[in-house]
């Protein structure tokens, strides 16, 4: 009965691990760069980081709209000069909410399991 405790506790801390991990990947793209409408990019300055989808780079700017904005919104859209950019990361902002919502059913599923076995 302690191998199985032992082991939910193995697989519990795993899946809480993964959970959490957005899976953002530093790049350095090249100027005349258009990425594709809902690739999310951590656009890094300084101590600051703002996450901007439909992202065109040019020699001297970065051109965006907000995550939480549709991409189609030419209201919305900022620039930022490349020389202010510290560095980029491409990845999804939605993957950790949508693992981490998973997270309790999968406690409550291995916390029964555990307790009905503790029966036997």
């Amino acid at each position: 009965m302690r191998r199985r405790m032992y082991r939910g506790i193995c697989v519990v801390l795993t899946l809480t691990s993964v959970s959490g991990c957005a899976g953002w990947t530093r790049l350095a793209l090249p100027s005349d760069t258009t990425l594709a409408p809902r690739q999310q990019v951590q656009v890094w300055s300084g101590s600051h980081a703002r996450v901007l989808h439909a992202v065109r780079l040019s020699g001297d700017s970065l051109v965006g709209v907000p995550f939480q904005k549709p991409p189609s919104c030419d209201s919305c859209r900022i620039a930022i000069p490349r020389s202010d950019v510290d560095s980029l990361r491409l990845g999804n902002m939605e993957t950790p909410g949508i693992a981490g919502s998973a997270l309790p059913f999968i406690l409550l599923a291995m916390l029964a399991a555990a307790l009905s076995s503790m029966g036997d």
